[in-house]
């Protein structure tokens, strides 16, 4: 009878087996997200909410506008539809942030994006979105940690989180601790830490027709493609992730971030490829 149980002369335990994408690695060649550039490629940069809390009252675009090489300023009258994605059962169409890219004029966190500058070259593009000036009405940044859940019907829901607030509870932990034979009381303080891979997330949207091609560094390729599938009203067929490697991630591209959906957007309103990546800032 035919067996596929390796024999001891093919076993790869104790032999020395090459990486298969170590030559490549190493020799330069290896192709992430951010390295490909496609014929009449954009690129875009977007605006960034300098406040964390409130609304943003005006947009004034003309002065970026203007600037030779600019294709376009994005915002939320212009960007086009972009629906909200519906989270899935388990870890099923999951994404950053379940309120789409420039659905509102409200600023919820610092760095929000607001707006896209799409240019011919990336220092265009980030020319154009420094021009870009905005008004705000300011509110008071929301820094109480005793935060509402996402369940509570006052709050939009923008992020993935726990449907319910979780709250668990488990022995006497005063009483053990009085009874222990032996005591330890100290206090450990560890300092912020980041996802912060060598890799910087970015993405390459190409249009087809209504095909949607998309160059990103996912560690969820199809967690990534229903995402956007039901993001831009398409079914997952129409949606093509391609992600040849990723420079580490650390759970931090597991999910669909806002610059995802962006760069496809505005790919799809210029009908040409757009990369969008994003800076260690």
């Amino acid at each position: 009878m035919p067996t596929t149980q390796e024999t001891p002369t093919t076993s790869p335990i104790g032999r020395k087996t090459p990486r298969v994408d170590g030559p490549l690695k190493v020799s330069g060649t290896a192709m992430y997200a951010s390295d490909f550039h496609f014929p009449g490629m954009l690129y875009a940069v977007p605006v960034e909410a300098t406040i964390a809390n409130g609304r943003v009252e005006k947009l004034d675009t003309a002065a970026a506008e203007k600037m030779p090489g600019v294709r376009a300023i994005f915002h939320r009258q212009n960007i086009g539809k972009i629906f909200r994605s519906v989270k899935g059962e388990g870890l099923k169409r999951i994404c950053e942030e379940r309120r789409p890219p420039f659905e509102d004029d409200v600023v919820r966190y610092y760095g929000q994006y607001i707006a896209l500058a799409v240019a011919d070259t990336f220092e265009t593009a980030k020319a154009a979105a420094d021009a870009v000036r905005v008004t705000y009405d300011k509110d008071k940044p929301n820094v109480e940690s005793d935060l509402k859940a996402d369940d509570d019907p006052e709050v939009i829901e923008t992020t993935y989180g726990p449907e319910h607030r979780l709250e668990s509870e488990r022995g006497d932990a005063d009483a053990a601790f009085a009874s222990a034979p032996v005591k330890l009381d100290q206090t450990y303080v560890t300092p912020t830490e980041t996802h912060n891979p060598i890799e910087l997330q970015g993405t390459t949207a190409i249009w087809d027709g209504s095909v949607l091609m998309l160059y990103e560094e996912s560690q969820g390729i199809f967690n990534l493609r229903a995402v956007l599938a039901q993001m831009f009203g398409s079914s997952k067929e129409n949606v093509r992730v391609i992600t040849k490697f990723v420079g580490s991630g650390f759970g931090g591209k597991l999910w669909p971030w806002t610059h995802c959906p962006l760069a496809a957007a505005a790919a799809r309103q210029l009908g040409k490829p757009v990369k969008l990546a994003i800076s260690r800032k």
